[in-house]
């Protein structure tokens, strides 16, 4: 039995539906990411989807702190973690986040960013959804769930804000956890600790997003 079907087994016995994927309904999940609960910091960056996409440690100085209870703790500094997810500019991908501690303004809990209105993230300080253009909500959410799937973004399972503008130009950057990608340069780093993350490379449904953030709540 290799690493990552053991992990599966301890996080979802009995045949209990993943998080990521609470209704069998077969999501267009691309990665999913439970720090929180894994044994060990090497175990924490697989995808526990199987789709083999797991979570790059850049190493050294960037490379966060990990507990069974808090997850992947980043620093807001320098602390990151790589994927390499690449958003297409028709908004048709989504990403959902359960967090505490975020306190950096500026911060990305995920993000990449090609340049002028092509930007995919968001930054819980004070609420921003990007998906192309971007959704500046507020106020700060310094713990919970936030999401962004295709031009709508989500608050702990429900949607909020007008919708996202839509892409402009190519996309060339790969997506960064803890900090947005910037032409290439890691930046707007967060200080936070992740519990939970996925990526989906489809537009998820408001009930979708709702029934995945409740698991995830649960975690």
């Amino acid at each position: 039995m290799n690493q990552t079907i053991r992990d599966l087994v301890l996080l979802f016995p009995c045949g209990k539906r993943p998080w990521y994927d609470p209704n069998g309904e077969g999501l267009c999940v691309w990665a999913a990411y439970q720090p929180k609960g894994a044994v060990s910091f090497a175990a924490s960056l697989l995808d526990i989807s199987g789709k083999g996409n797991n979570a790059g440690d850049p190493g050294g100085a960037g490379t966060p702190t990990w507990d069974t209870v808090n997850g992947w703790t980043f620093d807001g500094v320098a602390q990151y973690l790589t994927t390499t997810f690449r958003p297409s500019n028709d908004q048709t991908q989504s990403g959902i986040c359960q967090f505490s501690g975020a306190i950096t303004a500026g911060g990305f809990l995920f993000g990449c960013d090609q340049a002028a209105l092509r930007e995919f993230g968001i930054v819980p300080q004070w609420v921003e959804y990007n998906n192309g253009n971007q959704a500046l909500v507020g106020p700060a959410l310094a713990a919970g769930n936030l999401a962004v799937a295709g031009a709508q973004g989500y608050r702990n399972g429900a949607a909020e804000g007008a919708a996202i503008g839509a892409w402009a130009g190519a996309t060339v950057q790969n997506l960064y956890i803890g900090c947005k990608l910037d032409t290439g340069v890691p930046g707007n780093f967060l200080q936070c600790n992740i519990q939970a993350l996925a990526i989906y490379d489809c537009t998820l449904t408001a009930t979708q997003i709702s029934a995945i953030a409740a698991r995830m709540a649960s975690l």
